[in-house]
This record gives structure tokens, C-alpha cells and sequence, in this order.
């Protein structure tokens, strides 16, 4: 038979849980903080989809991701980053592609099918290409932040530096 584990438990101190966030000192990166997501305290080890109930957790399926979507998504997409050009643009070239098949004597169908496409593919890579340029500009504005970390750090080394010169000095005469 397998010995009693719970006094063993009892016995030992609670073990405090790592921070879920990376700690804040109030700078100017904290923004940019990842905030890591604590563990599911109903999961059991193992990754099995059991909880402590005994059940599985559900899995979600097309349906659910279907009944999550709301109106109110499509009346905001224009707030986000990046869509307002990109529309823009694929709006742009698929009049500018149609109208010249249009002009070039093609068939209405076509033409139709042009325009669309050029919108589509359009839109696409205006939208990547602006997605790309807010990734660069975020890890420049985290380089910029870094270095004016470190030079703030070095300015205030040498202060103390300067301060203890100043007292050692201070202290001689």
C-alpha cells in the first residue's frame, strides 16, 4: 500500500506563484509588456483536456466562431489600423484595372471580374504592407526606449559617481 501523502502537503509551506505580467516599474516601455496568461486552475498536468471535473473542455467549432461575429464588427472595421488605406487603395486600382478593360473593349463579365480581383489582391497587400511598417515603427520606438534606458542609467551612474569623487574629496581636506 502507498503511503499517506497528505501530511507531506500540510507539512510543506505553499510554494508563491511566479508574477503572470512582467513586472512594472512605471517607464516608458510598459506598453509593450507581454502579459503572460496564468495556468487553467481546472486543467489537470498533462495537456489531456480533462478538467477536475472529469469532463472535457469543449472545443470551439465553425458555429460558435459564426455566432461570436456581431453587427457591430462590421460598422467599426474602418477604426482599424491599416483597413481605412487599404480599402482605399484596392478601391483604387480595381476602378483603375476595370475601367481600362473596360475601355480596351473586354465583356462586362470580364471587366467585373478584373475590377473585383484587383480590389481583393489590392487591398491584400496594401493591408500587409501597412501591418509591416507599424511592426518596424513598434521595434524602433522599443530600440529607442532601450537606448534611452541605458543612457539614463549611465547618466546616473556617473552622477553617483561624480557624488562619491565629491564626498571622498569633501572628506580628505
Amino acid at each position: 500500500m502507498a503511503a499517506d501523502t497528505r501530511e507531506d502537503a500540510i507539512s510543506k509551506p505553499p510554494v508563491p506563484s511566479k508574477p503572470t505580467t512582467s513586472p512594472s516599474k512605471g517607464t516608458a516601455h510598459e506598453p509593450y509588456a507581454v502579459p503572460v496568461a496564468p495556468p487553467n486552475a481546472n486543467a489537470l498536468p498533462g495537456g489531456a483536456g480533462l478538467n477536475t471535473a472529469g469532463g472535457r473542455t469543449k472545443e470551439a467549432g465553425y458555429f460558435d466562431a459564426l455566432r461570436s461575429i456581431q453587427f457591430s464588427d462590421f460598422q467599426e472595421v474602418h477604426k482599424k489600423p491599416c483597413v481605412r488605406d487599404a480599402l482605399l487603395t484596392g478601391i483604387g486600382g480595381g476602378f483603375g484595372i476595370g475601367g481600362v478593360r473596360a475601355i480596351l473593349g473586354a465583356s462586362v463579365w470580364t471587366t467585373c471580374n478584373s475590377a473585383v480581383g484587383s480590389f481583393v489582391f489590392g487591398s491584400f497587400l496594401m493591408y500587409e504592407y501597412c501591418q509591416r511598417r507599424r511592426y518596424l515603427e513598434m521595434q524602433g520606438m522599443k530600440r529607442a526606449v532601450e537606448v534611452i534606458d541605458r543612457k539614463q542609467a549611465e547618466k546616473q551612474k556617473k552622477a553617483a559617481e561624480a557624488r562619491a569623487a565629491r564626498t571622498k574629496a569633501k572628506e580628505e581636506s
